[in-house]
């Protein structure tokens, strides 16, 4: 299956996320590598996940550890590029080794020439920033206009307010580089209900 867009999903911990969103086409799959966290996978568990899906792009995510830190986790985790979810120096970003995604997060006190600062001066040392907001929970027409001009300068893929409803009409109108979605916990080993992924790829069939 080819998907119209880039898609990203997040938040990947067990095989039966990992398999589903191969087969639909999604381009990369993210999985926390820092333990404490969210969705934490153990290195054995990625490598045992990764080992059955192909043709994707594997994405290790992290909040706030060093570059150090970071190299480190790499002797374990075989990923294709790093998100990160928080700022870095721009010299620490360019002593990784892979390709780096920044989830930049956004509300309704985010002042747009600040963020737009941000992205022109971290835009060069970066492969995409990943647009995400808690604040928000829509992608409505108060921030299509906004949303289409940083996409329309800077390799944004949008990670909130997506849904069966809207999802075509946000690329058709914002023309992002790509999308991040997220996964979650199986219902027990081997059970999933994809509803609310599939819904949306629905709306990305090429």
């Amino acid at each position: 299956m080819a998907l119209s867009t880039i898609v990203l999903v997040n938040q990947i911990n067990n095989l039966s996320d990992a398999r589903y969103c191969a087969g639909m086409g999604v381009e990369m799959l993210g999985f926390s590598l820092q333990h404490g966290q969210p969705d934490y996978v153990t290195p054995e568990a990625f490598k045992e996940i990764s080992g059955w899906v192909s043709g994707v792009k594997l994405v290790g995510q992290a909040d706030d550890l060093s570059v150090a830190e970071l190299e480190e986790l790499l002797l374990s985790y075989k990923v294709d590029m790093l998100q990160l979810n928080g700022l870095y120096l721009i010299e620490d970003l360019d002593d990784l080794p892979l390709p780096i995604i920044l989830r930049v997060m956004i509300d309704k006190d985010t002042v747009e020439e600040n963020l737009i600062s941000m992205l022109e001066l971290y835009h060069q040392h970066v492969e995409y920033f990943l647009i995400d907001s808690d604040d928000f929970q829509s992608i409505d027409q108060t921030n299509h206009r906004f949303l289409r001009d940083i996409s329309g300068k800077y390799p944004i893929l949008l990670g909130f307010g997506l849904n069966k409803e809207n999802t075509k009409e946000a690329l058709d109108k914002i023309h992002p580089a790509g999308i991040a979605l997220k996964g979650g916990q199986e219902l027990r080993p081997g059970f999933k209900n994809f509803d609310e992924l599939e819904e949306i790829f629905e709306q990305l069939e090429d």
